[in-house]
């Protein structure tokens, strides 16, 4: 019993701060919380937890991308998925001007 409430404990911390922060790999240094306050409607509002979400798959898929080579053949995946996560936030009227420089890095990756 106390190994599963341990393993339960390690699995909700781990996705509680599961690149909710900014690494040394992107541009965009804010955290999750600070990006959500960028935002035109309130944290605590519904559509704040699935921009939270979005925002997760951001850095997620900018580390990805940063972090592979160039000869790497998930690359295109990557650009695609981000691609993909930006609609998302444009289709939800986020504000991604934080991730600016990043999404230039990628643009002329693409190029």
């Amino acid at each position: 019993m106390r190994n599963i409430i341990i393993i339960c404990f390690v699995f909700i911390c781990s996705a509680t701060y599961a690149q909710q922060y900014a690494t040394s790999n992107t541009q965009c240094q804010l955290d999750i919380n600070d990006i959500l306050l960028e935002q035109s409607f309130d944290i605590d509002e519904p559509i704040s937890e699935e921009a939270r979400y979005i925002f997760f798959e951001m850095y997620e898929g900018l580390n990805l991308i940063y972090q592979s080579d160039s000869n790497d053949q998930k690359l295109a995946g990557y650009l695609n998925s981000f691609k993909e996560t930006l609609q998302k936030a444009s289709d939800l009227n986020l504000n991604v001007s934080m991730f600016q420089e990043d999404i230039d890095n990628i643009s002329k990756m693409t190029q």
